[in-house]
């Protein structure tokens, strides 16, 4: 009888230390797998970010290429006016 409770004990015992490592295993896998997935799906949104903030950037770019060469013929034109006035001028 002794030893049948302590047995019992002993099997609950092994059963319990049994389940927790089970437990365990299961749920670091789990743990695992949703880390990997949480990890790709930010990957995944930091290279749209990414994508996003380079075409910004050459729209930037392009913006303000086309306000320059803008500025650059409007101060090539006033050059121009400036020359002919003077040769103007310089005939009279």
């Amino acid at each position: 009888m002794e030893f049948d409770i302590i047995a019992i004990v002993i099997g609950v015992v092994a059963g319990v230390v049994a389940g927790g490592a089970i437990t365990y295993v299961l749920l670091s896998n789990l743990m695992k797998k949703r880390s990997s997935g949480i990890l790709a799906k930010a990957e995944a949104e930091g290279e749209a970010i990414k994508k996003e903030k380079i075409l910004q950037a050459k729209e930037k770019f392009l913006q303000m290429k086309d306000e320059h060469e803008r500025e650059a013929r409007e101060r090539e034109k006033r050059i121009q006016q400036g020359q002919e006035k003077h040769k103007q001028r310089e005939q009279q």
